[in-house]
């Protein structure tokens, strides 16, 4: 076996094709230079995301190669003739779910996919990759309630995909107004992590505070501050979500040192202390499992 490849497929029990969606391969791979897949038609959909690298795709017949960076997401569509290769000088790392089921147009036209919108580019962020890797093992696994549970995994990674998408378009929509809004904001997306202050975002920027702190408001409708606990909590969720680590760690991992301090901005935000919050998910899991086991 390949040691740069990791990839399971699954054959889901009879009677599958009339559910909404199930998963039939998902793989992770460290390309070689001489990469090269296609050209082909597959009756599944794949979506295959760029984590490292470059490389090149051509959909249709006789169309011209499109090139893809980290970052970048490619979706093919059943009966869809596509050839995509690895660029020699810079191979790319890819990530790939292939899927079917009666409501898979319909759910990628919800995330902003379609055959005319097969790529969307500088979308793929550590929620995405996270969540790849939790539906790579779940598939890998050879209990089928695992299984099962690579496709709750799909639906979470379509819910990223989307607010990525969604984020990136309101990042081109403020840098349209106003460069330094944009850039700032970037910078605490970028950065939530670290412990940074108004000192450094400024430097960053290269405007003053009183300046930066006025636009940002009118841009986003919120102060700095407010925008940064908003991006530390979200990113927060994500990790109460998917991981067992404390909530002092949890705190840490988006940049709050203090985890009362941490519970206490968690609480104002979203209504809910960081505990309850986790014991909720934790839940809902819980049932859905119990109502997949029936």
């Amino acid at each position: 076996m390949n040691p740069s490849v990791v990839q399971y497929f699954h054959a889901p029990p009879e009677g599958s094709n009339d559910t909404d969606l199930y998963i039939t391969w998902a793989g992770h791979r460290h390309c070689g230079p001489s990469h090269n897949v296609g050209p082909r038609v597959m009756d599944s959909c794949k979506l295959v995301f760029v984590t490292n690298g470059t490389g090149y795709v051509e959909l249709g017949a006789g169309s011209e190669p499109i090139t893809l960076h980290k970052g970048d997401l490619l979706a093919i569509f059943p009966k869809i003739r596509h050839h995509y290769y690895a660029d020699p000088d810079d191979p790319w790392e890819l990530m790939w779910v292939c899927f079917n089921g009666t409501h898979c147009t319909q759910l990628l036209h919800n995330i902003g996919i379609d055959p005319d919108t097969p790529i969307l580019r500088s979308i793929v962020n550590a929620s995405i990759i996270r969540t790849l890797l939790t539906l790579l093992n779940a598939l890998g696994d050879t209990e089928d309630t695992l299984r099962l549970a690579a496709t709750g995994e799909l639906y979470i990674l379509f819910s990223y995909i989307r607010q990525a998408s969604q984020n990136k378009e309101r990042f081109h929509e403020l840098y349209r107004h106003d460069a330094a809004v944009s850039k700032a904001i970037r910078f605490i997306e970028e950065n939530y992590p670290l412990d940074f202050d108004m000192e450094m975002l400024c430097k960053h920027v290269n405007y003053s505070r009183s300046y930066l702190s006025r636009i940002f408001k009118a841009e986003t409708g919120m102060t700095i501050p407010e925008y940064t606990n908003n991006v530390r909590v979200q990113n927060a969720k994500v990790l109460l979500t998917e991981t067992n680590i404390s909530l002092r760690e949890i705190a840490a991992s988006v940049g709050i040192g203090d985890p009362f301090y941490f519970s206490k901005i968690f609480k104002n935000i979203t209504g809910i202390s960081p505990s309850a919050y986790r014991n909720d998910i934790q839940k809902k899991k819980g049932n859905a499992a119990q109502s997949s086991s029936r």
